[in-house]
């Protein structure tokens, strides 16, 4: 498996996600919320043989960075702990989880900040010995 990351209006990247974006298989997995990229965007992509198998859009906010609106094909662990672990950990980084991916993150680094019914809230911890 190979991660690219691309910025997020880098005309590779329409090429690499459209199709998905626009799968409906691929939206209702996203629970029907459109994917979305301005330039504040960086894109972690993972390509096996060709294949594009999942993404991680990160977006820089005034207040740290965001992982929202990932797709994994599948939901195949290994790829997305992949995509991940090719996050360069940054201070104030935010994950909107669905429940189901909630043991992945937090293997990888993330805790639980706040729940609601089909997601959760998680921040990157940089001190993983707390």
């Amino acid at each position: 498996m190979e991660i690219l990351q691309l910025d997020g209006l880098e005309p590779q990247l329409f090429n690499l996600i459209g199709p998905l974006a626009m799968n409906p298989k691929v939206l209702r997995a996203n629970n029907n919320y459109p994917f979305k990229t301005t330039e504040r965007f960086q894109w972690y992509i993972a390509v096996e043989d060709s294949d594009v198998t999942g993404f991680v859009p990160v977006e820089q906010k005034s207040g740290g960075y965001v992982i929202n609106n990932y797709y994994v094909h599948n939901d195949d662990q290994e790829v997305l702990a992949g995509l991940l672990e090719a996050v360069k950990p940054k201070n104030n980084l935010y994950a909107i989880v669905q429940t189901k991916h909630e043991a992945i993150f937090s293997n990888c680094g993330f805790q639980t900040e706040h729940r609601w019914t089909n997601y959760i809230k998680m921040i990157y911890n940089t001190n993983k010995n707390e």
